[in-house]
């Protein structure tokens, strides 16, 4: 499916309903997002590429952030040409409320505040969980628990102080461990 190929997993043998057929194409009219301005943490790779890529076709102009500026970079150069909608890459530690602070400043430049806050940063690493370390632990927690967090509240209360109140939050973190 669509889905499965841009946030690069594989197809699900999971059983569907034998009533309806599963859709696979973008349930959106197209122009759902036009003039709306999209920041996604954790855009560069994965389920933030899938979701970048589909806001982008839908018409969102979007800000993707993360700590590896190449691959977003990269990222945003693909999904721009692929759509025509310009995705802008700031590199961003979550863990640090000073970046978050400055990767916002970054993106109001460019953007203005976003409409969309998609907070998909994770620390993914593959490791049994009889192995997992204390700092492996902190580290897990310190991107998806206090980057959600940090994230959240710097634009929480720009939105506020600019009386934006069509923001929307979506929160999908994930991390793996086994």
């Amino acid at each position: 499916p669509w889905f499965h190929r841009f946030a690069g997993l594989q197809s699900c043998s999971a059983p569907h309903s034998q009533f309806f057929a599963p859709s696979e194409g973008i349930m959106l009219p197209a122009g759902s997002f036009n003039n709306r301005v999209a920041f996604i943490t954790g855009g560069g790779t994965g389920l933030g590429r899938a979701m970048t890529t589909v806001l982008s076709q839908l018409g969102a102009q979007c800000v993707i952030a993360s700590r590896k500026l190449d691959i977003l970079q990269q990222t945003a150069n693909e999904i721009s040409s692929q759509t025509g909608n310009k995705v802008h890459a700031i590199q961003c530690d979550v863990r640090d409320p000073q970046a978050v602070s400055h990767c916002v400043d970054q993106m109001v430049a460019l953007t203005g505040l976003p409409d969309v806050i998609i907070n998909n940063a994770a620390g993914n690493f593959i490791c049994p969980s009889e192995r997992l370390s204390p700092n492996g632990w902190k580290s897990i927690t310190d991107i998806v628990l206090n980057g959600t967090a940090f994230t959240t509240l710097e634009l929480g209360k720009r939105l506020i102080q600019n009386q934006k109140g069509q923001g929307v939050i979506q929160q999908c973190n994930w991390s793996r461990i086994r």
